[in-house]
């Protein structure tokens, strides 16, 4: 079929999503979802009565979702808040009370120039960030991601991404990376909602509690620190108070660094996992000589981009200056710190802190 012009493919892509919705097809008939691993969410979803398949008993679980589509569903929820009541300039058509209400509710939110955008495809990091507004977890910030891409992820989405990371809505994605930019599939989506909605027992009052307590007391979101600071490092009982902390990539580099800075070793995470920090023991404004004089249980504060955490030390000893086994990365979150030991060329004082 050849379209004429814009709203003639408008037309026919609104009247394809209304069959979809409108279908009665169930998950147990659909003929493309055998092979999902999560299939039973979607099934769990359908049934519910969030969301149909098309006339074809086709589910079409790789195909994208718009934010009309996102809309609609959300606004299937037996939800009835009203936080905001805004009319968009685009919001006139088959998804107009949908994205009314999924606005009202909190979930969703239009653009600076006043539109919805309606259909824009939804990415990943999108859809965690609306997922994150059913769920609230209070150890959001004391899991530790595993995709290797972590430290890609935006500030403005990262304490959703650990909120629902820590409540078992998301695990692990292919090669390890999240990749949040990517366009989400409709199973993807579903997956993640019914996840969302399994959490709190498919009780909507509960739901409705963590939207409005994700809307009136969200998570905070990290705020950007000066170019060139990865962090901020206070040590309970010493000068070490906001010292900065910026990346080395190399031993020559981490030289360099620490006469205005902690140096971080690149090879190690930079928030969640264990963070490797070097300094000097003295003759420098920022230097570790300090370090020395910390006691087991002294309190240890990392503040980065990605958020604040706060750490016990648990470990002090010396080791041998070739020793680095101590900066391998950890099941915990945690805090290697390394300095020179005076008159002991060869040896060097570590001292690790771990989350509490």
């Amino acid at each position: 079929m050849k379209f004429n012009n814009n709203k003639n493919r408008t037309f026919l892509l609104a009247m394809m999503f209304a069959t979809m919705m409108n279908a009665t097809t169930f998950a147990s008939n659909f003929t493309d979802i055998n092979n999902i691993q999560d299939k039973e969410y979607i099934q769990k979803f359908v049934d519910k009565g969030y969301i149909k398949g098309y006339e074809d008993n086709a589910f079409r679980p790789n195909n994208t979702i718009t934010r009309a589509e996102i809309a609609q569903i959300l606004s299937s929820f037996n939800i009835n808040l009203k936080f905001e009541d805004v009319n968009f300039k685009d919001g006139n058509g088959w998804f107009s009370n949908a994205i009314k209400k999924a606005t009202e509710n909190g979930f969703l939110s239009g653009y600076k120039d006043g539109t919805f955008k309606p259909n824009n495809k939804i990415t990943r990091f999108e859809m965690i960030k609306i997922t994150s507004m059913l769920v609230r977890n209070n150890d959001y910030n004391k899991v530790q991601l595993p995709y290797v891409d972590t430290n890609n992820i935006p500030s403005w989405v990262l304490n959703d991404v650990n909120n629902l990371y820590a409540s078992k809505v998301i695990d692990f994605y292919d090669n390890n990376l999240i990749n949040g930019n990517a366009y989400i599939t409709r199973a993807e989506a579903v997956t993640m909602l019914s996840k969302a909605l399994e959490v709190n027992n498919w009780d909507m009052n509960k739901v409705t509690q963590n939207v409005k307590t994700n809307k009136t007391n969200p998570l905070p979101t990290p705020t950007a620190l000066p170019k060139g600071i990865i962090g901020y490092l206070t040590v309970q009982g010493t000068n070490i108070k906001d010292f900065p902390v910026k990346d080395a990539r190399d031993n020559e580099e981490m030289l360099t660094v620490m006469k205005s800075s902690v140096g971080h070793f690149t090879q190690t995470p930079i928030f969640n996992g264990n963070v490797g920090l070097s300094a000097h023991n003295r003759d420098y404004k920022i230097d570790f000589r300090e370090l020395k004089n910390v006691k087991l249980g002294d309190i240890v504060t990392y503040r980065t981009n990605f958020g604040t955490r706060t750490y016990k030390i648990t470990t002090k000893t010396e080791i041998e200056e070739t020793d680095f086994s101590y900066l391998e990365n950890t099941n915990d979150n945690r805090i290697t710190m390394i300095t020179c030991i005076e008159n002991k060329p060869t040896k060097r004082l570590l001292v690790q802190a771990t989350q509490i």
